[in-house]
């Protein structure tokens, strides 16, 4: 034995104690590394098993499972969600992530079922989806967006921000989310009061990164001589629908009759009387209603809708985060030559 091993006071007995602590913990290493994938697995089984259902109209728990499967069953489960068929989807979704061992191979399929819950309304499930997302890949944007939304709709604004940073890192504009979700929390901050919060939205008018329409529907409802006072008129077109619906009782004639486009405006709204120069608001709907009313046709109204400028769908009420594609600062106000109805009230504010 002592012809085969070395004499500890050999340099190469050295040599060869460091080897073994190599292998041994190289071997070590190994062993940790899958009996520490192995939990990660198990915990996302048991996890995905929180929001297992028995209502599943797809009856596919029994299809035998084939990787060939993956491709179709994933676009099939993202037609389901288009279509608003969000239980499909989500069952769909969550039997590929049942039986496709790696993360790496199911990472988009998450993706997918958590923006499944995220318009299904099912925000919690949604947050658990994304965040164990985020606990195996850090560096997904998706997720670290869209679990920006979640906490938006929670009304966690603090937790919201927190999202900003990585996706900063990550190399994404962000001015314009930072914008809105500043905007957001200070307009649901209640700890401020409405005097307060009148000071800094209208500072924060200067920055181009902010809304104009968002900060002046909230001077309309917080204080009416700020908001008549920063109406500006190259950016009528997109407060106008806000404009056309207020009150009488609202209304600012002092700074409407020194301002040719809402004199315009007023004057087929028929707050203002017709006179012998005409106004022009040059905005086609507004100046058709003034003709209109000088041929002596007072039954005529506007009614809008609100589109997308980046998904392009259209909806009946207007929104600050599209609820299609979730774009902020994209409403595009469109107006309609419509028949007089009786107002009820004003919902915009």
């Amino acid at each position: 034995m002592d012809n085969i091993l070395p004499s500890y006071t050999d340099p190469l007995f050295s040599i060869l104690v460091l080897i073994a602590i190599i292998l041994i913990v190289a071997v070590s290493s190994f062993v940790m590394g899958s009996v520490k994938e192995e939990r990660k697995r198990k915990s996302l089984e048991r996890f995905l098993n929180r929001f297992s259902t028995k209502e599943c109209i797809l009856e596919i728990e029994e299809m035998p499972f084939e990787s060939s499967l993956i491709k179709p069953l994933t676009l099939l489960a993202h037609a389901f969600k288009n279509q608003g068929e969000y239980q499909k989807s989500i069952n769909l979704n969550l039997y590929l992530i049942e039986n496709i061992p790696k993360f790496i191979d199911k990472e988009h399929i998450l993706e997918q079922l958590g923006q499944t819950y995220l318009k299904a309304g099912f925000l919690k499930r949604a947050e658990s989806i994304f965040l164990q997302i985020l606990h195996k890949h850090a560096r997904n944007k998706a997720a670290l967006y869209h679990l920006g939304i979640v906490y938006e709709l929670l009304n966690e604004y603090d937790k919201a921000l927190e999202t900003i940073e990585p996706l900063k890192i990550l190399g994404e504009n962000i001015s314009t989310l930072e914008a809105h979700l500043h905007l957001s929390k200070l307009l649901h901050n209640k700890l401020l009061s409405n005097k307060e919060k009148v000071i800094e939205l209208q500072a924060l008018l200067e920055n181009e990164h902010y809304a104009y329409r968002r900060i002046m529907t909230a001077l309309f409802s917080l204080e009416l001589e700020s908001a008549w006072k920063n109406v500006k008129t190259d950016k009528i077109g997109s407060v106008l629908d806000i404009l056309w619906f207020l009150p009488t009782s609202n209304l600012n004639l002092d700074i409407i009759s020194t301002d040719e486009t809402l004199s315009a405006i007023y004057l087929a709204k028929g707050v203002c009387t017709l006179k012998e120069v005409t106004p022009k608001s040059n905005i086609f709907a507004i100046d058709t209603i003034i003709s209109a009313k000088k041929g002596g046709d007072f039954e005529v109204d506007l009614s809008f809708s609100y589109g997308c400028g980046k998904c392009k769908q259209h909806f009946p009420i207007a929104f600050s985060r599209c609820p299609k594609c979730y774009a902020i600062d994209a409403i595009q106000i469109k107006e309609k030559i419509a028949k007089k109805q009786s107002q009820t009230g004003y919902s915009l504010l």
